[in-house]
Order: structure tokens, then sequence, then C-alpha cells
């Protein structure tokens, strides 16, 4: 049986604490939010990791108040168990858009973000600008536009903003989205 992440010692950030790292980093500091970090992902913890986190939480003013447990997993990219608001992240291959995705997952299905891998991957594309460091993994995308992200992250961005907007009158938006890819895809 695999040996599951523990929080029997955790590393917990103050606000003080994470107040002070973020200027220390030159960042804005995130929502008021307590970290608590397994043991596991302890052990993995670097400087750069933290940054990474910290920098997507600023993009999540729906945790203020809130306390966030964040763990370690290898088999996938990340992975977020909503009733636990925990994020299990792996430091290995880790992006800014892995985090956000992550975060996203944690508020799904309140409503306001519909549930489901394709449209945590949109919502977390259209949140900011800072999810565009890697492609999305479960919106296709197309193999030109992925192997060329830095050239189209932007565009799809904006597509991913239209396509929420559009959602309100029309509860095909995903349809909508992968049909505006795949033109934008031929178009360059």
């Amino acid at each position: 049986m695999p040996r599951r992440n523990t929080i029997d010692s955790k590393v917990v950030f103050s606000n003080t604490q994470l107040d002070l790292f973020a200027a220390e980093q030159g960042i804005q500091a995130p929502p008021r939010v307590r970290l608590l970090f397994t043991s596991a992902m302890q052990q993995r913890l670097t400087p750069e990791l933290e940054q990474m986190i910290l920098r997507a939480l600023r993009e999540f003013p729906e945790f203020d108040g809130t306390t966030l447990t964040i763990g370690l997993t290898r088999a996938n990219l990340g992975v977020a168990i909503k009733d636990d608001l925990t994020i299990r992240l792996n430091p290995h291959r880790l992006s800014h858009n892995t985090i956000g995705h992550e975060l996203m997952h944690l508020l799904q299905g309140g409503g306001a973000i519909p549930g489901g891998e394709v449209q945590c991957d949109i919502w977390t594309l259209a949140r900011s600008p800072l999810f565009l460091d890697d492609p999305p993994t479960y919106l296709s995308i197309g193999t030109k536009i992925s192997e060329n992200w830095p050239q189209y992250a932007r565009r799809v961005r904006e597509l991913c903003i239209a396509a929420i907007a559009w959602r309100g009158r029309h509860p095909r938006y995903i349809q909508w989205l992968k049909r505006e890819l795949r033109i934008l895809a031929r178009a360059s």
C-alpha cells in the first residue's frame, strides 16, 4: 500500500510571514490564507516552489481567511481534494498553470465555476496571465498551438474569457471554444 502524505509535522506560514516572504520576493502578498505543508512536501519545498504557490494564491481572493494544505503527489501533475481544501503538487514538473488549475478545482461546484477538467482549464487560463506559463492539460488546443504555446497563449486566454462570457447565453460554450481554437490554429 502506498504511503500517504501525513501532516503530523507542518510548516505553517502566518500572515506576517507570508507578507514578509512576498515582500522579499518582490510579489504582492496573497490573500490572508494559512498554508499547511505535509511532511512529504516539506522535504521538497524550495524557495522557488514557495514563490510559485504565493504568486498563484494572489490570483485567488476566494481563499481569504481559509487554511489550505499543500501536499505532494508523484502520480500526476497535481491533485485537488475539495473537502479538505488540499492540493497535492508534483514539484518536478510544476508550473503556475498546474497550481492555478488545482486551486480552481477547490472552487468548482459552488455554482459560478462548473465542475470538470476542461472547465477547470478554461477558468484557470481566463483567471490570470500568470497561468499561461504552460499549455492546458485537458482543453484540446491542438498540436500546433500546444507546440507553439508562447505564441498562442494570450489569444487562447482571450478565447477562454469570451467562452465564459458566452456561456451565460449558450450552454455549448466549450464546443464554441474548441471551434475557435481550431480556427486559430488554421489561421496562423
